[in-house]
C-alpha cells in the first residue's frame, strides 16, 4: 500500500511539473540594449518571471518607436522606450498600446542622461558652454521621439534653437562609432554608454539634463493588446515580475546613483549583457526608476505639447489616453510598500 501510494506521489509530482513547464506564458519584450533594461535583467537572473510562470523573449530595437507596430500586430507583447510621435499616432488608428509603468526618468544629481561632447572639441576651447553647440552635429535616437523636447529645453537654456544644431539619427551603438572618428560632434548620451567613452577619453559630460529639464520621463514600459487583452492576468504577473527587479535595482543603488551597493550576481548578468566588467559597472550612474511604477505624468505632457505644437501628432489622442496604471498599482499592492534595503 505504502508502494502504490509512493509511485501515486511520484507521477502526481512528475505530472504537476510537466504541466508547470507547459503552463509557463511567453512574454516577448522589446529591448533597446540601454541600462534602462537593467530591472528585467535582475527579475530574469534572480527568477522572478520563472516564479511567476513566465519566459521572457527579449527582442532588440534601437527605440520604442520601432517597436510600435510589432506591438500592434501583436509580435511582441512589452516595449520599453520613450513615448513618441508612433505611440500617440498609433492610439489614434485604435491600436491598443498604453503606457503602463515608469522605465527610467532623470533625477537631481545623477548625470544619467547628459549632454555629451567630444572630447577633443572641449580640449580645443571649440566648446566652452552650450551657446557653442551652435553648428555641431548632434546626434538623437530616432525621429518623432518625445525627447526632443528634453533637447530643447538644453537649447532654450542657451538662447538656442533646433534649427541652431545639425541634427542627425543614429542609435547608441551608432554614436558610439561616430564620436570615436569625429563623424559626431554631441548628443544626449545615455547610460552606460556614457561611462564608457569617458573611460576611454572619447567624450565629456557637460551638463545634466535633469538641471534644465526636472524629473524628465525618459522611458516607460509599454503594453500591447496581447498584455492588455488577451492576457490581463500574464501582463499583471509580468509587471509583479518586473517591479520586484525594479525593487533590487534601487536598493543596489547608492544616493548617486551608483551600483556600488549591486550583489555579485547582479552585476556579473550587467557585466555579460552589456559587456563592461565588472568595474566599469560600479561607475555607471543609472536611471531612476520608480519602484511603484508610477509615471511623472507633468512631463509626458510638456513632451506631448512639443509634439504637438511642432504638427508631429495631430494633438487628438492626449497623454492620459496612453496611460493605463492599473496594473503597476495592483502588482504594487499585491507586494506591499517598499522600503529601501
Amino acid at each position: 500500500m505504502r508502494s502504490s501510494c509512493g509511485i501515486a506521489a511520484v507521477v502526481a509530482a512528475l505530472a504537476f511539473s510537466c504541466v508547470s513547464a507547459v503552463a509557463a506564458d511567453k512574454v516577448r519584450v522589446a529591448v533597446t540594449a540601454g541600462l534602462a533594461d537593467a530591472p528585467v535583467i535582475v527579475a530574469t537572473e534572480r527568477g522572478y518571471f520563472a516564479k511567476e510562470d513566465i519566459e521572457i523573449e527579449p527582442v532588440v530595437f534601437a527605440s520604442a518607436a520601432q517597436a510600435i507596430a510589432p506591438l500592434a500586430s501583436k509580435e511582441l507583447d512589452v516595449a520599453g522606450g520613450a513615448i513618441s510621435a508612433a505611440l500617440y499616432n498609433a492610439v489614434e488608428r485604435g491600436i491598443n498600446i498604453k503606457a503602463v509603468a515608469d522605465r527610467s526618468h532623470t533625477a537631481a544629481g545623477i548625470p544619467y542622461i547628459t549632454i555629451f561632447v567630444r572630447k577633443d572639441l572641449v580640449d580645443s576651447g571649440r566648446f566652452k558652454t552650450l551657446a557653442d553647440l551652435k553648428g555641431m552635429k548632434f546626434a538623437m535616437i530616432a525621429r518623432g521621439i518625445a525627447v526632443h523636447s528634453l533637447l530643447e529645453a538644453g537649447l532654450r537654456s542657451a538662447n538656442l534653437t533646433m534649427s541652431d544644431v545639425d541634427i542627425i539619427y543614429l542609435d547608441y551603438p551608432q554614436q558610439v562609432a561616430a564620436l570615436k572618428t569625429g563623424a559626431l560632434d554631441a548628443t544626449l548620451m545615455g547610460e552606460p554608454y556614457a561611462t564608457d567613452l569617458v573611460d576611454s577619453g572619447v567624450g565629456v559630460r557637460v551638463m545634466n539634463t535633469n538641471d534644465f529639464f526636472p524629473n524628465y520621463v525618459v522611458t516607460v514600459f509599454l503594453y500591447g493588446e496581447t498584455m492588455l487583452k488577451d492576457r490581463p492576468q500574464v501582463g499583471l504577473r509580468f509587471m509583479k515580475a518586473l517591479m520586484r527587479g525594479v525593487r533590487d535595482y534601487n536598493d543596489a543603488l547608492d544616493d548617486k546613483g551608483l551600483l556600488t551597493r549591486a550583489a555579485p550576481d547582479m552585476i556579473k548578468a550587467f557585466e555579460r549583457e552589456f559587456k563592461m566588467s565588472p568595474e566599469a559597472m560600479r561607475r555607471v550612474y543609472s536611471h531612476s526608476v520608480d519602484p511603484n511604477g508610477q509615471i511623472n505624468t507633468k512631463s509626458v505632457e510638456i513632451d506631448y505639447a512639443w509634439l504637438k505644437d511642432n504638427k508631429i501628432i495631430s494633438g487628438k489622442v492626449e497623454p492620459a489616453q496612453l496611460m493605463d496604471t492599473s496594473f503597476a498599482e495592483k502588482a504594487a499592492a499585491e507586494l506591499g510598500p517598499y522600503v529601501r534595503k
